[in-house]
């Protein structure tokens, strides 16, 4: 199945793409808006719109732990370009596979899908999941065959503790201990970003990673039965459109383990 038969309307969604030299505060600010992993940068904005580059705001979070407390407010004036990464590209005409091999050599979950007659845009494993329910991809895995251990923390642990944990774990959510609570990148990039914090830094306040993640707005996943397919929990997820995870026994389970485990495991029939 290609790319473009499986995802029609990912042509017909607009998405925003932004100039280079955009500051990083006011890029931050559009993840947040629109709820996106990744910002395209369009560089010769007056010719072809070379897009080849992005803002992500998982690996933005990262970049603001290498900087000093004092470092912050200046970071928020510099031109987003300085934060961005390579953005992997898929052409619509190739498989819906070609798109899952490319998740798996980034690792991060989504990639910009190329077409020459269209401007194109993102396609990411949420909008995979509802290729379960089409039927162009079953499996016969259940839940408990693909999730991952639940890492959690105390909710007095420091934003700046609970980041360096996901990241060396390279997870995207943190739970708070003790119960179904947890905290996700997103949510992380909201607070960091938000008004609030800004208008602290402008009164003196330089560590905005010393907070409590007890501060950051927290979602409660969902519980699935570790018995369940992969396709009832995919929906379960489609219908959890913040957050987008689910629990059970103490593990945890994501698009990723739902999509990219069972294709790397040869377990993900994919429709011809």
């Amino acid at each position: 199945m290609r790319i473009r038969d499986a995802f029609p309307r990912v042509f017909q969604k607009a998405y925003p793409v932004i100039d280079p030299k955009t500051e990083m505060l006011t890029a931050m600010s559009l993840l947040r808006f629109h709820e996106i992993d990744a910002l395209p940068l369009a560089f010769d904005l007056d010719a072809s719109k070379t897009i080849h580059r992005a803002v992500y705001g998982f690996s933005s979070l990262a970049r603001l732990l290498l900087l000093k407390p004092n470092e912050f407010a200046s970071f928020l004036r510099k031109p987003c370009e300085i934060a961005s990464e390579t953005l992997a590209s898929v052409s619509a005409n190739k498989k819906v596979s070609n798109l899952l091999d490319t998740y798996g050599r980034t690792k991060f979950g989504f990639a910009r899908v190329e077409d020459k007659n269209n401007v194109g845009g993102l396609v990411g494993l949420p909008e995979v999941l509802g290729l379960y329910e089409t039927g162009a991809i079953s499996s016969d895995l259940a839940v408990k065959q693909v999730g991952s251990k639940l890492v959690s923390t105390e909710g007095g642990t420091s934003i700046r503790k609970a980041l360096k944990l996901m990241f060396e774990r390279r997870y995207r959510r943190m739970f708070i201990s003790g119960g179904k609570e947890f905290v996700s990148d997103r949510a992380m990039i909201g607070h960091v970003f938000s008004p609030a914090v800004l208008s602290a830094i402008a009164h003196g306040t330089d560590d905005v990673l010393a907070a409590p993640i007890s501060e950051v707005d927290k979602m409660v996943a969902k519980e699935v039965r570790p018995d369940a397919k992969l396709a009832e929990a995919a929906r379960a997820l489609k219908a959890e459109k913040a957050g987008q995870c689910l629990v059970y026994d103490g593990a945890v389970v994501t698009p990723w383990d739902l999509v990219m485990k069972p294709y790397a495991g040869k377990a993900l029939n994919i429709k011809a």
